[in-house]
């Protein structure tokens, strides 16, 4: 057997040494993926845990053990009392499938009617809204309403009509919010018997769910989310005055607390929410003051409502610069634990399938790619899409996760409609169809 030239030998040494080189690098990558896929994987789920189970958890039991005052009511108020004057305000865009019977909630509510003055704009409604607001204003003295000069979306119509009246307490609402009779009555008093509270937010329930295909409808996993999220804001409010976030269409404020709404605003409810933080005061929840919406049962419709809701809570966030404007670590505390890291959530998810996906294109492991393609894709096919490719008996098990599901893709689609929209946005906006219509 001869022997190798010594400078093969050398050669082949290099050879060995940079292969082995190049090989600990390659494991040290692989590494380096396991190792951020699995800190992306557990920072996911902390962060879901937290908003979904472990802050409103905490608040309730913590609740339960202070056993805090509960929020006054109108049975707190005594009879003889003069109840304060109510400017209550909305907007209507091609609201006439709904108000008819907005209106007649109204004029059934168990409060002093000359006490109470309706305000409703017109956002160049095109349907028969002014013509049932005229015919209903020959009957009721207490209703008046006016044309927009132009489309203007509904912040800038309630900033008008805000200006219009002079009551003590704006009451806020939609045209397709009905109030129970009792409901203004507990919308009120909190204002009434705490000085340090400036804004109280109703109870919203869903109805109409009998409607349509009760296996189509989302309506009954709105209605548990929206239930399971009142109690909590109940538990906030009674806890420290720190009710986060009242509902648009239920909610009653001081008059020296509204601040005008910049234009463009699409989510003016978390905005009079935090300027009444910024300025010291308490928001409360009136679990009493019930008023039901008329949720859409399309889930097309209510995805889009969703995207909405997102865009404007981004907007407050990064236009308004809230709440880092803000000096109140416990707003800070519930801000984070309530709302903040639920909108992060889907964020984290998705830079870490992007990651995925990325590092598995730079490395050229397309056979590795493609697998997670199928085996993401079919994943993501059946959560999202349970009645078309699934059994209906299962289906329906797991639409409280295909819900769920679509409620944070909704978050991430209105993160990117807010950044793409442009700073002077109208806010003009296209109602929810009803399910009548």
């Amino acid at each position: 057997m001869h022997a190798l030239p010594l400078q093969t030998t050398l050669w082949w040494r290099r050879y060995v040494l940079c292969k082995l080189f190049m090989e600990s690098f390659t494991w040290l990558d692989l590494f380096v993926r396991c190792y951020v896929l699995c800190a992306a994987f557990v920072v996911a789920v902390l962060v879901g845990c937290v908003p979904y189970l472990l802050f409103p958890g905490l608040v309730r039991l913590w609740h339960t053990l202070k056993r805090s005052k509960p929020t006054f009511t109108a049975f707190d108020i005594p009879k003889d009392h003069v109840w304060p004057t109510v400017d209550l305000v909305f907007a209507a865009y091609n609201e006439e499938a709904v108000l008819r019977e907005k209106l007649a909630s109204l004029q059934n509510l168990d409060y002093p009617m000359d006490r109470l003055t309706v305000w409703v704009g017109s956002d160049w409604s095109s349907d028969g809204t002014e013509s049932i607001l005229a015919e209903v204003a020959r009957d009721m003295p207490n209703l008046k309403w006016e044309r927009m000069a132009e489309r203007s979306g509904k912040s800038k119509i309630i900033n008008y009509l805000v200006q219009k009246g002079q009551a003590d307490i704006v009451v806020g609402t939609d045209a397709n919010i009905f109030f129970g009779p009792m409901a203004l009555k507990h919308l009120v008093a909190p204002l009434v018997l705490d000085s340090r509270t400036d804004l109280v937010g109703g109870e919203l329930t869903y109805r109409g769910l009998g409607q349509g295909d009760g296996y189509k409808s989302i309506a009954t996993e709105e209605r548990s989310y929206i239930g399971w999220e009142n109690r909590s804001k109940v538990c906030e409010g009674e806890l420290w005055g720190l009710t986060m976030g009242v509902e648009g269409g239920c909610y009653a404020i001081r008059r020296r607390a509204f601040t005008p709404i910049p234009a463009g605003t699409f989510m003016e409810d978390f905005f009079l929410t935090m300027r009444v933080f910024a300025n010291g005061k308490r928001v409360q929840h009136a679990s009493l003051a019930t008023c039901t919406e008329d949720v859409s049962n399309d889930a097309r419709m209510e995805y889009r409502r969703k995207v909405r809701i997102s865009h404007g809570n981004w907007q407050n966030i990064f236009r308004y610069r809230m709440p880092w404007t803000l000096r109140s670590l416990g707003v800070t505390f519930v801000f984070v634990g309530h709302k903040l890291l639920r909108w992060v959530l889907p964020i984290i998810v998705s830079v870490a399938v992007l990651y995925e996906f990325g590092a598995g294109l730079y490395y050229q492991e397309l056979a590795l790619l493609a697998w997670n393609l199928v085996t993401m894709g079919t994943f993501v096919a059946l959560l999202l899409y349970p009645r078309t490719f699934l059994p209906k008996a299962i289906a329906k098990r797991i639409k409280p996760l295909s819900y769920f599901t679509w409620m944070n893709i909704a978050l991430i689609h209105g993160l990117v409609q807010f950044l793409r929209s442009p700073r002077n946005t109208s806010g003009v906006w296209q109602p929810t169809k009803r399910n009548n219509q």
